[in-house]
């Protein structure tokens, strides 16, 4: 009995350990817990505050709850990149939620008025996110305030104290915004890379699973589809961490929380990411039962490394296995191949983790520096925004104004549609229709958010139904539950948006019950509110001044390959001519950023889409499972030029001397300008109306063939430089990608 209670033991630990890595992995320096608690705290601090000052004043709660909400949103809203800035951002939307409360609490007794005026800061809100962050934040604050005020039914002989209200809501935000923002950098910088390496742990863990504990080997032959996507995914949550970490990188004066600078750290980053990615192609088509000894404790060895908190003498135990292997693994056969990308990932993430263990020593040590933010790179607005490629004399306008055009549109139809079904509850149509334009930018985006809005508020009415019996009248609890619901909203919101609204249909539920208003009908009528406002919102973005999803996506696309483009050209100039010091890594965090910018785009298209081959399906499964082949292809792009940067950056490191020969500076232009062509076609066929694929056969059977820049490596590979062998293998798999591609968008 004893040995049975040991093993669950043990399988508990396993679940919680694995647990504990998908909390990390999942939410990348503990950004979001800390903007979800940061928001809650702004409530409670802002709500304890209010309670008792209008309690003093005789004020019904109504007012403290206006104050509070207003604090919240400022807790959340505010986006711009330095803390000075953060700070500056949240103290001024006491000026736009001032005015947006005056208004609605004047205009309130005047229907037609009180319509108007919202409709009017609606577009303003949307048209002032032109201004980058804090033009959005602003104008969320001015939104915000007058629907509450409208919401809560705002009186008149109120508006002192609710003026009041919006200042200490402000005061509080910039209260907790302050103590958060005093947490050490380093910190962050710490928690970024610990999810590093457990999202590079997960990439390890499914392409050996076998090593895993609580993992289950897989069966030879099968589930090879799903496993392929596994990797994918994982691979694009570790591109996502990396960014991250050069996002810290933007804000932070690396050399002032860490032994090195910002660009040794972001080549450091860069590098561990690349020989993960490595070890994830060694691999493909492997069979983990079969891997020998040596390659199972290089892995294992990995393993130790990837840890949370490997000891210096666990580093260096495993450097020792890996050189070893490495030592002993010199043929070309694929198991010398993964013991070497093994080796190189030790080394890539050993390097990562001291640089993290250092800013823990001087964290511990209480140091705090107080260096100011790195220099923010101006963000482009949207007045710069690139033109966009759909026709119409509408072309020419800014996407703000385009958008604040549609929602001024929408909520107008709304508000007379939203009154035909309750005169007293009209804002929720108002409400749907402006949100579902919140963080969109084209048709299928909206669509998307309309969608996850409809079933998040069906699925909370329910759930605030069954809560609301359970919970009866008893204010300390309902404020408990307002309290829980606000974090979990905030929490789950970069997750899914319908989760956002599920919590705060649940939060209004508990909010009727506190003022004592709670009803079915009253939340069956926010359901139909809601469908009426994104049906509304769906039909404007569709027929009013259109953003097409698909020719957003083909920018994207030509943006990304244009990206591609300049990487190849520097890359190989690198190889070509070794020892120039050039810094390529910034070059592949923009193929980066241009990546994810498309991945974004395609989401909405790629809904539905299935790998199940059939020979008779509709244009449009057609095109989202040719769209969601294109983002697969490249990815697999992206990595095979992480392979690339990486050897140009070796280059760039060696000595001018080991210039590769002639020849091969002849075959490694001619590769260059081979996968070049291959981006060139796929270019010119993403640009085309229509984006079949008919003209773009014929690099097909180049891609078939045996270029020249492959045939020098089969040749003679032992006597290439190294930088020389992973360029060729690099432009070799680009190569191949690009040219296999068949798209229609």
């Amino acid at each position: 009995m004893g040995r049975p209670r040991g093993m669950t033991s043990q399988g508990v630990g396993d679940t919680l350990a694995r647990l504990a890595r998908f909390l990390v992995v999942s939410d990348p320096g503990q950004l979001r817990l800390r903007s979800a608690s940061q928001t809650t705290s702004t409530l409670v601090v802002a709500l304890a505050c209010l309670v008792v000052t209008t309690k003093a004043l005789g004020q019904p709660i109504t007012v403290a709850m206006l104050g509070s909400v207003v604090a919240m949103f400022s807790a959340f809203v505010v986006r711009d990149r330095s803390a000075a800035g953060r700070l500056l951002t949240t103290g001024l939307i006491v000026v736009p939620a001032s005015v947006a409360v005056t208004v609605s609490t004047l205009l309130g007794p005047i229907r037609v008025a009180a319509d108007v005026g919202f409709i009017v800061v609606l577009f303003t809100a949307v048209y002032v996110r032109r201004f980058g962050p804090r033009g959005f934040a602003l104008g969320m604050g001015a939104f915000i305030s007058y629907f509450f005020a409208l919401f809560l039914r705002a009186q008149t002989a109120q508006l002192p104290y609710l003026l009041m209200a919006v200042v200490i809501g402000v005061a509080a935000a910039l209260t907790v915004r302050f103590l958060f923002q005093r947490e050490w950098a380093g910190a962050e910088l710490t928690r970024l890379t610990r999810a590093l390496r457990a999202s590079a742990l997960d990439v390890v863990d499914t392409v050996d699973p076998l090593g895993a504990e609580g993992y289950t080997p897989p069966i030879p032959g099968r589930h090879e589809a799903g496993a392929r996507r596994t990797v994918a995914e994982r691979l694009e949550r570790l591109a996502n961490t990396a960014l991250m970490i050069e996002d810290w990188l933007d804000r932070n004066v690396a050399a002032a929380h860490v032994s090195v600078t910002g660009n040794d750290l972001s080549r450091r980053i860069f590098d561990a990411q690349q020989a993960t990615e490595q070890v994830a192609f060694a691999m493909r088509g492997a069979d983990p039962t079969t891997l020998s000894d040596p390659v199972r404790r290089a892995f294992a060895a990995l393993r130790v490394v990837l840890h949370t908190t490997p000891s210096d003498d666990e580093l260096r135990s495993a450097r020792r296995v890996v050189t070893k292997a490495e030592a002993a693994a010199t043929g070309s056969d694929q198991e010398s191949i993964v013991i070497r990308s093994v080796a190189r990932a030790v080394r890539a993430h050993t390097a990562v983790h001291r640089v993290a263990a250092h800013a823990i020593e001087r964290e511990a040590a209480g140091e705090r520096s107080s260096a100011p933010d790195a220099p923010t790179p101006t963000e482009a607005s949207d007045d710069e925004a690139s033109p966009s490629e759909q026709k119409g004399w509408y072309a020419r306008l800014q996407p703000t104004t385009r958008t604040a055009i549609q929602v001024a549109v929408a909520t107008s139809i709304a508000t007379v549609l939203g009154e035909m079904v309750s005169p007293a509850r009209w804002y929720w149509a108002v409400l749907s229709a402006f949100v579902v334009f919140t963080g969109t930018t084209t048709r299928g985006e909206i669509l998307t958010r309309a969608g996850h809005r409809i079933v998040g508020t069906v699925v909370g009415v329910i759930a605030g139904v069954l809560l609301a019996a359970l919970v009866g009248h008893d204010p300390p609890v309902q404020l408990a539950l307002i309290v829980v619901c606000v974090f979990f909203a905030f929490y789950l919101v970069a997750v899914a948006n319908g989760l956002l609204v599920f919590f705060i249909t649940v939060l209004l539920a508990m909010l009727y019950g506190l003022l004592g208003t709670f009803s079915i009908a009253v939340l069956e009528l926010r359901i139909v509110e809601t469908c009426v406002g994104a049906s509304v919102g769906i039909t404007a973005a569709y027929f009013i001044l259109p953003t097409r999803t698909r020719e957003t996506v083909r920018e994207k696309v030509d943006d990304y390959l244009e990206a591609l483009d300049d990487l190849i050209v520097q890359c190989v100039d690198s190889v070509v001519e070794p020892g120039r010091e050039v810094d390529l890594v910034p070059a592949a965090r923009r193929l980066d950023l241009a990546l994810q910018a498309l991945q974004t785009a395609a989401r909405p298209l790629q809904v539905g889409a299935s790998d199940r081959r059939s020979l008779r399906v509709a244009p449009a499964s057609r095109a989202r499972r040719s769209t969601a082949r294109l983002v697969r292809v490249l990815e697999a792009c992206d990595r095979a030029a992480h392979a690339l940067t990486r050897a140009g950056i070796v280059a760039a490191a060696a000595d001018p001397s080991s210039a590769p020969s002639e020849d091969v500076r002849e075959a490694l232009r001619s590769g260059r300008d081979d996968v070049r062509a291959s981006v060139a076609a796929l270019r010119s066929v993403v640009r085309e109306a229509g984006g079949d694929s008919e003209g773009y056969e014929g690099t097909r059977a180049h891609a078939m063939e045996q270029t020249p820049v492959t045939a020098l490596v089969e040749r003679d590979p032992e006597h290439l430089p190294t930088a020389t062998r992973i360029a060729v293998r690099a432009l070799d798999r680009l190569d191949h990608a690009a040219a296999l591609t068949r798209v229609r968008i």
